[in-house]
């Protein structure tokens, strides 16, 4: 059963914050009817004549707007339903038959990496794409906050409106109950594709686990055997390298004795030699010393003698230089020989070490070869299992997005029970003989003639749309759809005319009287002039 519904109406004109003067509901008619006798068409035209147009109704309108209570907050829905909301829903790949795989393959470690392997981009892309459309429902985020900003001005109606075409709903409470519980739907849909991702991804984190865990001991088990059967033949090993050792060291011992034994006598006549050119040079320096001393003294005969000596003495060093360098070249050709001799006994000993522990090196191989492929059969377990999971994850953000956008509609405010607000527009109708034309006028704020107004030197209709000024650009393109749909629903067209005819501001002398004080009260704040006041006066 239904429940009582709170109706709420809000008012079409609100005065700015900086107007002093008093704003009446005949200024509002009047200012609206100077709008609307300023826009129709008069027949212009010398080539291409248009036909004049008559004004068929003013009407003041009340669109319904539903204020719906949903989980903590409000939504809004358009109660003529020319707003409709998509909402898109990401199909999951088949999560049972991923878990059946998984689940499945799990005994066996070699089945449980193929399952993964083959499914290694199961979660890359969802499966397909649905969308659920909302007739009516207001998502468009300027609108709820004008509109809730609007809400601090509404009224509640006491008893029935008769001056207005007040619109009914085409979308009722029980559509809108069918609404909320598809959203409802939706969001548990939401919720129940993340809860089972979350449990898929704890599923196949648990088996990885278990077949890490198995090769890890496995790994163990392989270190264990190999370690043991090293340990049983090292000390032969050992043993064996230790006398292969000992027979080259000693057969490099040997070779360095032959070998010094060769470099001791070259080595002694090196010295010997290098004495000899050191007494010839100190020879040579007391020559010098003796020349020099007799030409001091002017002593011919001794200095020719000291000079014979000098040149005697000269004359050794050449072939004492050459022995010396023989003897260099040999000591250095017996130390490369031994060098060599040794390094070829050295490059046998470690050839045969080599050989000794060749063994050893086998099992070592053998025992990090079946370690390493246990160690790659982790990482591949790993890296396959972290990226499916990572698919899902990006699944389950995508999810939360949508389920968080869900969760924004609306306002924050949650009311306790349906309330349908009255949006407040003039409709007008233009006609001719051939067609009829609409126009919605929204709701504005009143402005005061500022100093920028006075200066700008405006004035006809440029200068009352400064003084009706429309209160927000999303509430007045919802309203503008109103006139798409009654010039492409003949159904609406003729109950919004119907309407718009009984609820005319011009339909009866009371509201003609009242448009005639409105405009003269336009007059008096100076927003139209004279000559515009007498013919609108005419007209109404």
């Amino acid at each position: 059963m239904l429940k009582r519904v709170t109706k709420l109406n809000l008012p079409f004109a609100v005065p700015a914050e900086d107007r002093v003067k008093a704003f009446t509901k005949d200024m509002e008619m009047a200012a609206i009817f100077y709008l609307v006798e300023s826009e129709r068409g008069k027949g212009e035209g010398r080539i291409l004549k248009k036909p004049a147009e008559k004004l068929a109704f003013i009407a003041e309108a009340c669109y319904p707007i539903w204020l719906v209570p949903w989980r903590r907050r409000t939504l809004l829905f358009d109660g003529i339903g020319v707003t409709t909301h998509t909402l898109p829903y990401d199909l999951l790949p088949d999560i049972k038959a991923f878990d059946n795989d998984i689940q499945g393959s799990a005994k066996t470690r070699e089945a449980f990496s193929v399952a993964l392997s083959q499914n290694a981009n199961y979660f890359q892309n969802f499966a397909g794409k649905e969308e659920k459309t909302i007739e009516g429902l207001i998502t468009n985020p300027d609108f709820i906050q004008d509109f809730v900003s609007y809400l601090s001005e509404v009224e509640e109606i006491e008893k029935p409106v008769t001056t207005r075409a007040v619109l009914s709903p085409t979308i009722d409470e029980s559509e809108i109950s069918a609404s909320i519980e598809e959203l409802s739907d939706l969001g548990a849909r939401l919720n129940g594709d993340i809860k089972n991702l979350g449990k898929t991804m704890k599923l196949l984190s648990v088996r990885t686990r278990e077949h890490v865990k198995s090769l890890l001991e496995e790994i163990k088990e392989i270190r264990k055997k190999f370690d043991q059967r090293i340990e049983k033949i090292k000390p032969r090993v050992t043993e064996r390298i230790q006398q292969i050792q000992e027979r080259y060291d000693e057969e490099i011992t040997r070779i360095s004795k032959r070998y010094d034994r060769q470099l001791r006598p070259l080595n002694k006549d090196r010295v010997k030699f290098e004495k000899m050119q050191e007494r010839l040079t100190a020879e040579i320096d007391r020559c010098e010393a003796e020349i020099k001393s007799c030409r001091l003294r002017k002593d011919e005969g001794s200095e020719i003698q000291w000079n014979q000596k000098l040149e005697k003495i000269k004359k050794k060093l050449p072939t004492l230089e050459k022995s010396i360098r023989d003897i260099d070249r040999k000591i250095e050709n017996t130390e490369t020989a031994k060098k060599l001799e040794i390094s070829q006994r050295r490059t046998k000993r470690e050839t045969r070490i080599e050989e000794a522990m060749k063994v050893l090196r086998e099992l070592e191989a053998s025992r990090e070869a079946r370690i390493r492929m246990k160690q790659q059969e982790i990482t591949s377990l790993k890296d396959t299992t972290s990226s499916i999971i990572n698919q899902m994850n990006e699944m389950v953000k995508s999810k939360k997005t949508a389920l968080n956008e869900l969760d924004r509609m609306g306002t924050p405010r949650r009311r306790s029970e349906y309330v349908l607000v009255y949006l407040p527009l003039y409709f007008v109708c233009y006609e001719t003989e051939l067609k009829k034309r609409y126009v919605a006028y929204p709701p504005s704020i009143v402005g005061s003639m500022g100093i920028l107004t006075k200066l700008k030197g405006v004035f006809g209709a440029t200068k009352m749309k400064s003084f009706l000024q429309p209160r927000s650009k999303a509430i007045t393109a919802l309203l503008n759809q109103l006139v798409i749909l009654t010039e492409e629903n003949p159904v609406f067209e003729k109950d919004i005319s119907d309407a718009g005819i009984k609820a005319n501001i011009l339909r009866t002398p009371e509201l003609r009287i009242g448009v005639k004080r409105g405009l003269k009260e336009l007059r008096d704040e100076k927003w139209i002039s004279e000559s515009e006041l007498q013919t609108l006066s005419k007209l109404t």
